[in-house]
């Protein structure tokens, strides 16, 4: 069998995880998929990219890294980004949501329901990239006559479980006194340790602070209250990148950029 190498940022986490399950049963007959965690580290990754360029006729990359120089990895190699996007002078086929849109989309919704102080978590990455999220976020806020303040975004450092961290950096924002009505996370995990910490705290959702997180996993439901989420359709984003990287193994012509649309599922949360 030929080997096909998959690098996500951490196995912890359902979206990666379920991603890998879905590229695997989506890979043709006679394809293995060696998966390979980095652990949000970017030596890793870039020691990954190197040895399954020697051992794999393709590598489906969800990266970290901020820039993808030429001496990590062959020309010769085919290679498919998956949801991020680091810098490079290659031209490498990427398949993503439109995570700027997504998060528009989430932000202008809480808007809507009439929060103004809306916290964002926008998630972990090993090396700085330019955030879509960021910029959905911005956008959103401008357009619904809010100001944007960067203390209002909160980065984890990727060093414990994304609910801990979660958790810790609500616990500590809270503590200075800041007014919340509107927190947005990076997963369903992440808007466990959300909530986990505002009940810390006295406060209650949706009643309190009305909550948005990414995913659409089965956590989502999981909670109390249900999540309200951003279904970012990973069978479909997993289709597209196997589809994306057998054109590049076959030598067919493939889109530089494929973007895969996401929904917003409205649960008890944002009520």
């Amino acid at each position: 069998m030929k080997n096909i190498g998959m690098i996500i940022p951490t196995t912890d986490n359902s979206f990666f995880s379920s991603l890998a399950h879905d590229i695997e049963k989506k890979l043709p007959e006679g394809y293995k998929l060696l998966i390979c965690d980095s652990r949000n580290n970017a030596d890793r990754e870039k020691a990954y990219l190197k040895e399954l360029a020697e051992i794999c006729c393709g590598i489906i990359d969800v990266s970290g890294l901020s820039e993808l120089s030429n001496d990590l990895i062959s020309d010769n190699c085919p290679l498919v980004l998956v949801d991020r996007k680091p810098v490079s002078s290659r031209e490498i086929p990427w398949v993503a949501n439109d995570d700027a849109k997504a998060m528009e989309e989430a932000t202008s919704y809480l808007i809507s329901k009439n929060c103004k102080n809306i916290l964002l978590l926008p998630g972990y990455i090993a090396e700085k990239q330019d955030n879509p999220r960021i910029r959905g976020y911005r956008k959103a806020l401008e357009e619904g006559g809010l100001v944007f303040d960067e203390s209002y975004v909160l980065n984890r450092k990727g060093s414990k479980s994304s609910e801990e961290e979660t958790a810790e950096l609500i616990m500590s924002y809270f503590s200075e006194g800041r007014k919340i009505d509107g927190i947005i996370t990076s997963s369903d995990r992440a808007a466990f340790g959300a909530i986990k910490a505002l009940g810390r705290l006295g406060y209650y959702v949706p009643e309190d602070v009305k909550l948005i997180s990414f995913d659409n996993s089965p956590y989502s439901t999981m909670a109390s209250p249900s999540i309200t989420s951003i279904d970012r359709n990973p069978v479909l984003l997993a289709e597209t990148a196997v589809k994306t990287l057998m054109d590049v193994i076959n030598g067919n012509k493939t889109e530089v950029e494929t973007i895969v649309p996401v929904s917003l599922v409205k649960r008890d949360s944002t009520r």
